[in-house]
């Protein structure tokens, strides 16, 4: 069932938000290769001229089409971080941040994205480099300024060990998601598939770290 759904607009916004969510729709049902222009524009209920206006080929729809839904991700991403502040546990924070992530892995927009990048990074290097920069080292940016907060004190951390803490984190919560749902082994992770996960890596994670304060109790 398309997902455009009916035409809301006619300013150039409107055009291109409709645009990017028929190209997403196009993308998803068929392969880069096999989608056409023809049928953005028609889904679009635009002219393909109207499309060639504002996207010259295929290949700009791909990449915009990708940095909206990273920079959706990552607005997400940020906002389950602010909602974490009130929480005293790195525990509690980590495991209500790895639920997200893996959320985020599941999802039919990422499953999309990660797929698309993965069939064109070859021919399209620089769709490799956006995903990566834009998605795992901003949220191990992020993850990272989380256990700043939480480092031991008069302990000594380097911006680099928090880092390097942040991606073992990260590595330990997204790799299975991430390969499961590669191999169509997504209805694997139910919600409660999905908690047991994350919990058990981040006791792994904290018992690898014992330079991260833990005193404090959840709240």
């Amino acid at each position: 069932m398309p997902m455009t759904g009916k035409v809301q607009g006619n300013t150039n916004e409107d055009k291109i938000k409709r645009i990017l969510d028929a190209s997403l729709e196009v993308f998803s049902e068929f392969s880069f290769e096999d989608s056409t222009t023809d049928e953005i524009a028609s889904r679009s209920r635009i002219s393909k001229r109207d499309l060639y206006a504002h996207f010259p080929n295929k290949q700009a729809l791909l990449m915009d089409v990708i940095m909206r839904e990273m920079q959706t991700q990552e607005r997400d991403f940020r906002e389950t971080i602010a909602s974490t502040a009130k929480l005293r546990s790195l525990r509690s924070k980590l495991n209500l941040i790895g639920i997200a992530l893996v959320e985020d892995i599941l999802s039919p927009t990422m499953k999309v994205v990660r797929r698309l990048v993965i069939s064109e990074s070859l021919k399209q290097p620089y769709l490799g480099n956006l995903f990566f920069e834009r998605g795992v080292i901003q949220r191990c940016k992020h993850l990272g300024e989380v256990l700043a907060i939480h480092k031991k004190e008069n302990t000594a951390m380097k911006l680099a060990e928090l880092e390097s803490a942040a991606e073992h984190y990260f590595s330990l919560v997204a790799f299975f998601p991430s390969v499961m749902s590669e191999i169509g082994m997504r209805g694997k992770w139910t919600e409660e598939a999905i908690k047991k996960h994350v919990f058990l890596a981040t006791e792994h994670f904290l018992k690898a770290h014992p330079l991260f304060d833990l005193r404090c109790n959840d709240g």
